[in-house]
């Protein structure tokens, strides 16, 4: 019998990764700009965004790509999601500090110019932009044969917020309820893995789905053919949901007068990325989070979990596992938050509470605790 899968025999160990950035951020000289300066640095914690002052209002700046999701759309020439990816990582990560994306810029490396990938990739991230209410500002593209032996795309968003109005988590306090947002599918993390057990399985990426795929329609039709017999591949490539909406929405409304919340009950956001629910743990430096109520993981996970003999940890760990993003409110917003979000992403709701437990993440698969990011 084969032994368990995990990200790191895979080839990404996470520990590893965080050091590497933690020496890579220590190594960094500090702005020469200094405060009340345009420019100057803003600490917020959390690092989900970069910001910096830009007079009575905060830039915001995000940085991502698509990772290794990228090799399975190649191998199957399906790129028409891929757009949709990258804008996504990079937006989501922006409404964490309670910035409104506003603009976009991509960057395509490829091995050869090829003009009808670049066609769908421009088409693709022309609709992302539109569905997160940015503006697809400019972009570079480079050839580098010898460097890059397979499509890569990457990006950068730009934000903004009122100074003064940005989102911490600083303000948690025990009791805040926390709102699970579903996530549309494996989203852009994990794909390493998911690459190793589907080696395992012995599957095509052209075989008919293992699982039940019917959640697939419902993401893909925004932008592409619904095939009502999706491949294993088609599933996988499910493009990360963008949750401008109804995220940035809620934001808006908590600044304005008679607003859905107040200005103060909004505690904190996270993007539910690689690392999986310790991400929640970037947010305040004493609580802690723990889920009780956990959002069904889509078919998919059930099936990578099986297949690799992955355990419920590593699977935590490594995926969203369903849940793309969570918000902290205030007990007393808790209800009329939850329902002005549901109604406007159907499938969001409470999943849990924030605890003084020591920092730490639980949840009710009590294998499932983290104490670090």
């Amino acid at each position: 019998m084969e032994g368990p899968l995990d990200y790191a025999s895979s080839g990404v160990d996470i520990d590893l990764e965080g050091r590497a950035v933690a020496s890579l951020v220590e190594s960094l000289a500090r702005s020469k700009r200094g405060p009340g300066e345009l420019g100057a640095p803003v600490d917020l914690p959390g690092g989900f965004g970069g910001v910096i002052e830009f007079g009575e209002s905060c830039l915001a700046l995000a940085t991502d790509g698509v990772g290794s999701k990228l090799q399975i759309a190649n191998e199957v020439g399906r790129l028409g999601g891929v757009g949709f990816d990258c804008v996504a990582m990079n937006v989501n990560d922006l409404i964490c500090v309670g910035a409104e994306p506003i603009a976009f810029v991509d960057y395509i490396a490829v091995p050869v110019a090829d003009p009808e990938v670049h066609a769908t990739l421009g088409a693709s991230l022309s609709r992302a932009c539109e569905t997160a209410r940015v503006t697809l500002a400019g972009g570079e593209t480079a050839t580098l044969p010898g460097i890059v032996k397979e499509l890569d795309l990457s990006g950068t968003s730009l934000g903004w917020f009122p100074k003064g109005h940005g989102i911490t988590g600083q303000n948690l306090e025990e009791g805040d309820v926390l709102i699970g947002l579903p996530s549309s599918g494996v989203h852009s993390n994990g794909y390493t893995l998911v690459r190793a057990v589907i080696e395992r399985s012995g599957c095509s990426l052209e075989d008919p789905c293992p699982f039940d795929p019917s959640h697939y329609s419902r993401e893909i039709e925004r932008f592409s053919e619904v095939d009502s017999h999706p491949t294993l591949a088609e599933v996988l490539l499910n493009p990360t949901r963008i949750y401008v909406d109804p995220v940035v929405d809620l934001i808006l409304e908590s600044r304005g007068e008679g607003g859905v919340v107040g200005p103060e009950s909004i505690r904190a956001i996270a993007h539910i990325t690689g690392g999986g629910l310790s991400n929640l743990l970037r947010l305040h430096d004493s609580l802690g989070w723990h889920i009780d109520s956990p959002l069904e993981p889509q078919p998919e996970f059930e099936w990578i979990s099986e297949v690799g003999s992955v355990s419920p940890l590593e699977m935590h760990r490594t995926f969203n596992m369903g849940m793309g993003m969570v918000i902290a409110v205030s007990e007393d917003s808790a209800e009329v938050a939850e329902e002005w979000i549901g109604s406007r992403l159907p499938g969001s709701r409470r999943v849990g509470r924030i605890v003084d437990n020591g920092r730490l993440v639980t949840h009710s698969v009590a294998d499932v605790v983290f104490s670090h990011y």
